[in-house]
């Protein structure tokens, strides 16, 4: 059964660069502009992942940056449960316009919604990031996080984040949840769509042959900027 959708629009908008120039990773403030992708990743930083595609449909190719803190002291050492060490250093996703001259322009960056691996037996959320975890195709950014312990919690889930650019500011416009709980075997999911408003939901057991859908309509609310949307793992779209 196919438990997500996607939303694909063309995109015409321009990037807003307001209140950009201060942003920082780490100590190093990131440029907001650059000649190539590698310049905007800062001093004890590197790129992790990117991706590249047509995100305002002006026929250049735009990118999407997850670059990762290199600081040894958060590579930490565990005794006990799970993995002998484990990497706790965060990540920022950063987003730029390429541009008519070659360069980079930055429009935006979220240095929370990649979750901090908190412990040894908690799997990556995103992996190697190199599995499809983030995407840029016909002009709509795709992050997808997971949640996983081999013990500690019972729950497992992923998510998928879908933006474009709405209103010149990289906006989300699909959330996609899928949640089992490994003990009961509760199946949950949800899909919205924050431009038509429409809410599918399924409630029922990995067990069952056929999940009934719920479609409901959502309260009209100012679509949530890129920037501000916080961990992943705590993204409620019924508080958010």
């Amino acid at each position: 059964m196919k438990r997500s959708f996607w939303v694909f629009a063309p995109m015409l908008l321009l990037a807003n660069t307001d209140d950009l120039a201060g942003d920082e990773a780490g100590a190093d403030p990131i440029p907001l502009s650059t000649a190539s992708a590698q310049d905007f990743v800062p001093g004890g930083w590197y790129l992790e992942r990117s991706v590249v595609g047509d995100l305002n449909a002006d026929g250049l190719s735009d990118i999407v940056l997850i670059m990762r803190q290199n600081d040894p002291k958060l590579l930490i050492d565990n005794e006990g449960l799970g993995r002998d060490r484990y990497d706790s250093n965060p990540r920022t996703i950063l987003v730029a316009l390429k541009q008519s001259d070659g360069g980079y322009l930055r429009i935006a960056q979220n240095d929370q919604i990649i979750p901090v691996i908190s412990s040894a037996t908690m799997d990556d959320p995103i992996g190697d990031a190199g599995d499809g975890s983030l995407s840029l195709v016909k002009g709509v950014m795709r992050l997808r996080i997971g949640f996983w312990a081999s013990a500690g919690a019972w729950q497992m889930f992923n998510r998928t984040f879908s933006f474009r650019l709405n209103d010149r500011r990289l906006r989300l416009i699909g959330y996609d949840n899928y949640y089992v709980h490994r003990g009961s075997g509760e199946l949950k999911t949800t899909s919205i769509n924050y431009l038509t408003r429409r809410k599918k939901s399924q409630n029922g057991s990995i067990e069952d042959t056929h999940v009934p859908e719920v479609w409901s309509k959502i309260s009209r609310k100012p679509l949530i900027l890129f920037d501000n949307i916080g961990d992943g793992f705590d993204f409620d779209p019924d508080r958010n």
